[in-house]
């Protein structure tokens, strides 16, 4: 069995601080010691576990995350992995944050790129610290799993001493950068024996800028055990939490960030209501592990956007028809799912965007962007709807059809439930193990005399021990 070490910003986790933390030794218990994270990067990380742990995977598998002062260094979960923190000197957190962000912004066109070299060295030292932790685990590990750009200097400090995939999940978009930190991250990016991204488009822009190593196109998935049908009364319950009687719900599922555009999406509310006065707009999600007003690594960016939205809904006049839900946890984002008449994600540009494929899961039509990495697996009007990136009208557009032809909606809804078959975990990660496995198998092959292990590249593009390696597409959808 492969020994994975996956490894992540966001923590797979959040200890229950109701309570007090379990002593040494002791085995973290789901859903009374701690809640599983959400977002997109760390469900799939538990879906691959819960695919390959005790397959082909070890079957106690070992996840580095970054954690928070008063954590436990290590910790067992019921659940099988292992949990293990770097914890960031607090100095470090709100520069490492800063420079996060200003790289996140210009990839999604939200604001040039600015660098300030205090911010630049704390982006340094987190990827140092990261690094660290993960050679910590050096010897019970055969191959490092690391998501995202946050990490992009992993795999070259790993690298002498294990093989490294890089698991790529934003838009590759390195034209939006300027040239000197483009080089920086393509350079780096080379510094891994594998990296996989999440569509075709990302996988086509990689090639664009250069990459010449081995890199594979799956599509994001979902653990379709985490997703079981949600009971009436789960519902009705719901309904009545948030006071939505039975009236058409919309429904948004993102963090607080302006990348994420819900602004866009209640300007577009606003004209909705003008043909549907009894609809609803239901806005869940709250700040990520960089910026929850519960605690993080110091980012004010969350709170401020919703604070901001706050302020927009107010001065349009729509106060009684926008829920913020804030953050909910499994049963009720289950809930969520259920009531609502369709998902809205408006964001002009997305990785992927995995909440489209959970409302399909629940039998929900969804109205997606075709900046959003989903849209390539969107068929329009069969499943769901694309609307224009950054355009009001065309949002407001799509959801009015929806809203007006409620049998239409049903049928999409249908069509999603099947579509989202093709997004299980199983196949996905089976493909996976076959590419881990190639990774492994090219990084042993290439020793020394010694025994010792070295990267399968050569710090030399001529050398001719450099292995001739490929890019391919792998996943659900059409083929392009």
């Amino acid at each position: 069995m492969l020994r994975v070490c996956i490894s992540t910003q966001t923590p797979p986790l959040h200890p229950n601080l109701s309570r007090k933390m379990p002593g040494i030794g002791r085995v973290w218990r789901r859903g009374r010691d701690y809640e599983p994270s959400v977002g997109g990067v760390v469900p799939m990380m538990r879906a691959l576990l819960r695919a390959g742990g005790g397959r082909w995977m070890d079957r106690h598998p070992l996840w580095v995350a970054a954690g928070m002062p008063g954590w436990p260094g290590e910790i067992r979960t019921n659940e099988g992995f292992r949990a293990a923190f770097a914890i960031l000197a607090e100095e470090q957190r709100a520069g490492y944050s800063a420079f996060k962000q200003a790289i996140w912004d210009a990839i999604h066109e939200m604001a040039p790129f600015r660098f300030l070299v205090p911010d630049y060295r704390s982006f340094l030292e987190f990827g140092r610290t990261m690094a660290a932790r993960q050679l910590d685990y050096r010897d019970e590990v055969d191959l490092y799993y690391v998501n995202d750009f946050q990490q992009i200097q992993v795999g070259p400090l790993v690298g002498p001493a294990a093989p490294a995939v890089l698991r790529w999940h934003i838009p590759f978009r390195m034209q939006n950068l300027p040239d000197p930190f483009r080089r920086f991250f393509l350079k780096s990016i080379e510094g891994f024996d594998g990296i996989v991204v999440s569509t075709r488009r990302d996988l086509e822009a990689l090639l664009r800028q250069g990459y010449t190593g081995r890199a594979v196109q799956i599509y994001p998935y979902i653990d379709p055990t985490e997703h079981p049908p949600v009971p009436p009364n789960s519902v009705a319950a719901f309904r009545d939490r948030f006071d939505l009687g039975d009236r058409p719900v919309l429904l948004c599922v993102a963090r607080m960030d302006p990348q994420k555009r819900q602004d866009l999406l209640v300007q577009a509310f606003a004209r909705v209501r003008r043909s549907h006065p009894e609809a609803l707009l239901l806005l869940v999600g709250n700040g990520s592990f960089s910026s929850s007003p519960a605690g993080g690594l110091g980012s004010s960016v969350g709170p401020k956007w919703r604070r901001r939205l706050e302020a927009q809904v107010r001065r349009l006049g729509l106060s009684n028809s926008v829920r913020f839900t804030g953050y909910l946890p499994g049963a009720d984002l289950a809930a969520a799912y259920a009531a609502a008449t369709a998902l809205v994600l408006p964001s002009p540009l997305e990785g992927f965007g995995l909440v489209g494929v959970e409302a399909w899961v629940h039998g929900r039509p969804i109205v997606v962007t075709a900046g959003s990495g989903i849209s390539e697996v969107v068929q329009p009007e069969v499943n769901g709807l694309v609307a224009a990136p950054g355009s009001v009208s065309d949002l407001a557009r799509h959801i009015e059809r929806l809203l007006s032809e409620p049998e239409a909606a049903q049928l999409m809804g249908r069509q999603g439930l099947l579509a989202s078959r093709s997004f299980h975990a199983g196949p996905a990660t089976e493909r996976l193990k076959e590419f881990f496995r190639e990774i492994v198998d090219e990084y042993s092959n290439a020793s020394t005399g010694s025994g010792r292990r070295v990267p399968a590249r050569s710090p030399s593009p001529s050398s001719a021990r450099r292995p001739r390696r490929r890019a391919e597409r792998v996943g659900p959808g059409p083929d392009p």
